[in-house]
């Protein structure tokens, strides 16, 4: 879990409080520090719209914020691995993001590393010809097409195993249009080809690059501290308000 905790000092204001206004207060701060990480957690949103290129919704939802209670009067915007439901956990894809170092093997490439198809220190990119979806990453059903045909168990969404022998006899085209892994050594590059059944030309569709080092690229815990200073004062204002309001 990656986190930015949002904090705020009363300790002078506490000073000229009537005791109405003392007994409230626990429950103004809760809602200060919820209504901040609140707008402090759609403020790395916005910032992941500008630092990334067409970042998904899953990934953005991988932001999240954990709320402060009556008893315990902490708030933090949160880069969650536990509570992020199906796919890659947000931290594996957002933590070299955020605090730089490589990124996680997806599934499916955990499976070519686990087949010997790609080695541990290569990361799995698209080649021109590989269909990719509106957030520029290769689509499942590609991706599930791929594995199968290289007889890989695979289990994204939407797949059905491995091509089966009446699979092959029913697709006329299936010898010609299968995908492969290019063997080691070898005169291709390192990756997954197509053979064109029209032409009987092969080419790139997924190409085994080595991994690098990511440079930080969303500063989360600046991002939430600009946004706190900015705004917790003005929260603070409308919490108290509404608390000693409710009071009366």
């Amino acid at each position: 879990m990656i986190d930015a905790h949002i904090r705020f000092d009363l300790s002078k204001f506490e000073r000229s409080l009537t005791d109405i206004e003392r007994k409230q207060l626990p429950y103004a701060i809760m809602l200060t520090l919820n209504e901040t990480a609140k707008g402090g957690r759609l403020e790395v949103q916005r910032e992941m719209d500008r630092v990334f290129d067409r970042p998904t919704p899953y990934a953005k939802r991988g932001v999240v914020f954990d709320r402060a209670t009556r008893q315990n009067l902490q708030a933090a915007v949160v880069v969650t691995g536990d509570r992020t439901k199906g796919g890659l956990p947000a931290t594996a894809f957002l933590g070299p993001q955020i605090e730089g170092g490589m990124r996680t093997h997806k599934a499916f490439e955990r499976q070519l590393i686990d087949r010997n198809l790609m080695k541990r220190n290569e990361v799995a990119v698209p080649a021109k010809r590989a269909p990719l979806d509106r957030y520029g990453n290769m689509t499942q059903g590609f991706l599930n097409r791929v594995m199968a045909d290289l007889q890989i168990d695979y289990r994204g969404a939407g797949a059905t195993r491995v091509r089966s022998d009446k699979s092959v006899k029913r697709n006329k085209n299936y010898k010609n249009a299968r995908f492969f892994a290019a063997k080691r050594p070898g005169h291709l590059f390192p990756g997954v080809w197509q053979r064109d059944p029209t032409t009987q030309a092969i080419f790139p569709v997924i190409l085994f690059v080595s991994q690098s080092t990511y440079r930080i690229r969303l500063h989360l815990r600046e991002v939430v501290e600009r946004y706190v200073t900015a705004n917790i004062h003005d929260h603070f204002a409308a919490a108290f308000e509404r608390a000693v309001r409710t009071a009366r």
